[in-house]
């Protein structure tokens, strides 16, 4: 797990942030996914790229058709591209191919979370996993590959990228807790994730 503070300055967060917001106008806005189970996500999301991820009662998949409007989700801008690329050189995988991203964004309340899951939807599971934080800080777990296993917290910031790669790729991680306030990026405040993924 490569964790990189403050990679990304103020100015390139608001580019980052007014990326995010085109992609989610483009489609529709953003949406409260279901899980499997019929319980509802604490946050609310949407993608870009060639496909995008979906929940819902069938269970967690890819798509290229965004459900809400069953037309293909926004394609993902060259600058995040570029971005993603340039990180995942950094682990050492210089063929890497951003194919999906998904924005996440959590409300500036200590509602908002992510429960302990593993990353493992995608086709090929060995390309890295990109994630970038944009506005309130959030505490953040990390175990192993099990979900026994015993987990590490740690703080995300705005401008913060964190690589899961290697033996990490598939450890089972969860966003515990907003820490609303702490940054004044977003308007209302809140949290916003980009994750990078190679499906295919």
């Amino acid at each position: 797990m490569l964790h990189l503070q403050n990679y990304f300055t103020i100015a390139q967060q608001e580019e980052l942030l007014e990326l995010a917001r085109n992609i989610a106008a483009i489609n529709g806005g953003m949406t409260t996914p279901t899980m499997p189970n019929g319980a509802r996500y604490n946050c609310s999301q949407t993608s870009c790229g060639q496909v995008g991820w979906i929940s819902d009662r069938k269970g967690y998949r890819y798509s290229k058709l965004n459900p809400e409007s069953n037309k293909p989700f926004a394609a993902m801008p060259a600058e995040l591209t570029e971005i993603a690329r340039k990180l995942a050189i950094l682990v050492d995988e210089p063929d890497y191919q951003p194919e999906t991203c998904l924005i996440n964004f959590y409300a500036a309340s200590t509602k908002s979370r992510l429960g302990l899951h593993q990353d493992n939807t995608e086709h090929n599971l060995k390309p890295c996993i990109i994630s970038i934080s944009l506005g309130d800080d959030c505490i953040f777990s990390i175990g192993g590959n099990n979900r026994k296993d015993p987990t590490t917290e740690l703080i995300l910031r705005a401008g913060d990228a964190l690589i899961l790669h290697g033996k990490s790729r598939l450890a089972f991680h969860a966003v515990k807790k907003i820490l609303p306030g702490t940054s004044n990026l977003l308007k209302n405040h809140g949290r916003l994730n980009l994750t990078f993924r190679q499906v295919y």
